[in-house]
């Protein structure tokens, strides 16, 4: 299946268009964050408009840039795109003499923003360019050569019918009127293989910031690719193509805004700072080496609790009884990886309000969440197994930093619970629901589990719930199980990609080598470089083509899971597991410490020192 859609991105700034060049979606154009600026951009050149029509060929290199070529009567043109910070440089290439006009629709919205009767705009003529202003947004149109011709339009246009027309569903689009306003247009005469720059922004720009944009635009995105490329690097293993790998760690970058400390859920339409996706990624921001930014993270998030925990989305009024065990983990991962006394003690501040919260949760033993207070928020659900495994492992973390006797209590308390919910040969998904669900999943990520219960769990996902597109969120043999559900049916990349982490901490290479290939498969499938929300049983993408969860985790399954690394930084030691089968290299950069490691089938070389262990191998520095 060849993808259909492409996101490029930056710091909150993403440009959600089709392949072919078509602007054919609701949710199509350029964004910062949660707001819209422009619909579409259109180029004539003479007589006749690039389009689908005479599209030839989409090249996607990274989420910052990618090519489109079209044929015309005349001959070829070339259009490259450079996503950066605020802005959108388009730049256009004919090779032969021609007149180009640019058109540029504008529709300065909020996400949740369908047609809005009697919009109105203000536009003011600026040094290169043009500003449109809607009840204090403005959105700038900027362009070195050539000439602005004022010829305002209003008008009313459904994108979302062509998305429909292209075989995707209401999950993307389901057609609804939106504004449409175009202030004019842009007009000059370009040489066989002159290009023509359109650089349409969120901010204003002053002629020495927007000449640097465009000229350096081929070398901010050559610099780029070279990062992406050096740090894929880092992940060198048998087990893993490479270019799943570079494509994580590009997603990796896109989703996340590094100036305002950020990452959101997925683009176009989770373009939100969820904090329960946000958690599950961050460990591999440890694994890129990339420690500032989690601490930053941290620090940002522990600000946000409060009596009722960590809300689902930052400033949202939801509280789902995930979040702050997530939360935990990773910070208890992050002083492992840096042995931060400082936020050993931004933690031990927040203990006694998180033990006060726990308190309220606890009920006969269990965290009772109850409604739609976890991951899968389209369904009510009550004792749900994935919060009693979060919490055993949150508290495992806290007890291991704190040695404190209450904590170890309520953990403990937590374990029997969990292993109470053991059935034959699975965990039900609930207390007293006995659905055999994928959520069980997470109490073998978390490694909570003992050796008999974690071998039965992961017979059971293999045979009821791994398919050929990855893992169903229901086992297909559950009465619950709906082809047609969202969290009853669906299969969650996001759940593959913790299946196959436990496969391989368990010793089944083969099988975690499998579920790989799978995601490998889900990768580009409708969007390019991208894996989506979820799939359908029969291998129909849906929901969010642009999923962070979906593919972001890989970086620290990669280290922790398959080459089997476990930083104790505290302790100046790093543990190796044996992993039979596995051959990788990982490079390591601690306290100014570079540290480097070749696993081969059970065996490791380092340049610190090695004490070998029946299971595993210590690296003291």
């Amino acid at each position: 299946m060849e993808p259909v859609l492409h996101v490029m991105s930056k710091n909150g700034t993403f440009l959600f268009r089709f392949n072919n060049g078509e602007f054919g979606s609701k949710w199509c154009g350029i964004w910062k964050e949660n707001r819209k600026y422009f619909d579409y951009f259109a180029f004539k050149l003479g007589n006749e408009f690039l389009s689908e029509s005479n599209f030839k060929k989409f090249s996607f290199y990274n989420s910052q840039f990618s090519t489109m070529s079209f044929e015309t009567i005349s001959g070829k043109v070339v259009e490259e795109i450079k996503c950066h910070d605020d802005c959108v440089i388009v730049s256009v290439t004919p090779s032969y003499n021609t007149s180009i006009s640019a058109e540029v629709g504008v529709n300065i919205r909020e996400r949740d923003e369908n047609y809005l009767e009697g919009k109105k705009y203000e536009l003011t003529e600026i040094k290169n360019g043009v500003k449109v202003d809607f009840e204090g947004n403005s959105a700038f149109i900027y362009f070195l050569n050539g000439n602005f011709k004022l010829q305002e339009y209003y008008g009313v246009h459904s994108p979302g019918i062509y998305a429909m027309k292209k075989g995707l569903t209401h999950h993307l689009d389901k057609g609804e009127t939106q504004n449409k306003y175009v202030p004019g247009y842009t007009i000059a005469n370009l040489k066989a293989d002159e290009t023509y720059d359109l650089v349409l922004s969120s901010k204003e720009l002053d002629f020495d910031a927007l000449y640097k944009l465009i000229k350096n635009k081929i070398k901010y995105a050559e610099n780029y690719g070279e990062i992406i490329k050096t740090e894929s690097r880092k992940f060198e293993v048998d087990q893993v193509d490479k270019e799943l790998v570079m494509d994580a760690i590009d997603s990796i970058y896109s989703y996340t805004n590094f100036n305002k400390k950020e990452i959101y859920a997925g683009f176009p339409y989770f373009n939100e700072f969820w904090l329960r996706d946000s958690l599950l990624i961050l460990p591999s921001f440890l694994s890129l080496g990339n420690f500032s930014f989690v601490r930053d993270i941290i620090v940002k998030l522990s600000n946000e609790i409060n009596d009722n925990g960590l809300p689902d989305i930052l400033g949202g009024s939801t509280y789902p009884k995930d979040v702050l065990g997530l939360f935990i983990i990773d910070t208890c991962e992050y002083y492992r990886y840096t042995g931060d006394g400082s936020i050993l003690r931004l933690l031990e501040e927040k203990k006694s309000v998180i033990i006060q919260i726990l308190n309220k949760w606890f009920n006969d033993g269990f965290i009772h969440d109850k409604g739609r207070e976890t991951w899968m928020d389209s369904i009510d659900r009550e004792y749900s197994i994935e919060i009693q495994a979060i919490w055993i492992k949150a508290l495992s973390g806290m007890y291991e930093l704190y040695h404190d006797a209450n904590t170890n209590q309520m953990m403990e308390r937590l374990r029997k619970s969990l292993n109470s919910m053991f059935r034959e040969g699975h965990f039900a998904d609930q207390r007293d629901v006995d659905i055999n669900s994928a959520n069980q999943i997470f109490a073998l990520y978390f490694g909570i589990l003992d050796e008999e219960k974690t071998l039965a769990t992961i017979k059971n996902i293999e045979d009821n719930m791994l398919s050929e597109q990855g893992v169903l969120s229901v086992s297909k043999n559950d009465g619950t199980f709906d082809f047609n559900s969202y969290q009853r049916g669906a299969v969650w990349p996001m759940l593959t990609q913790l299946f196959s982490a436990a496969a391989y901490f368990n010793g089944r290479t083969a099988l975690g080598k499998k579920i790989l290939s799978i995601l490998k498969q889900n990768d580009n499938m409708q969007c390019s470089s991208r894996v989506n929300e979820i799939i359908q049983p029969d291998g129909i993408p849906k929901g969010c083509p642009s999923q962070a969860w979906s593919l972001c985790l890989l970086p620290f399954i990669i280290e922790r899971y398959i080459l089997g690394i476990e930083p104790d930084i505290p302790n100046n030691k790093i543990k190796v597991m044996k992993r039979n089968g596995i051959t990788g290299k990982k490079t390591l950069n601690i306290n100014d410490y570079i540290i480097e490691i070749s696993i081969e089938d059970g065996k490791i070389k380092s340049n610190c020192n090695c004490v070998e262990m029946p299971d595993s191998f210590i690296l003291e520095f």
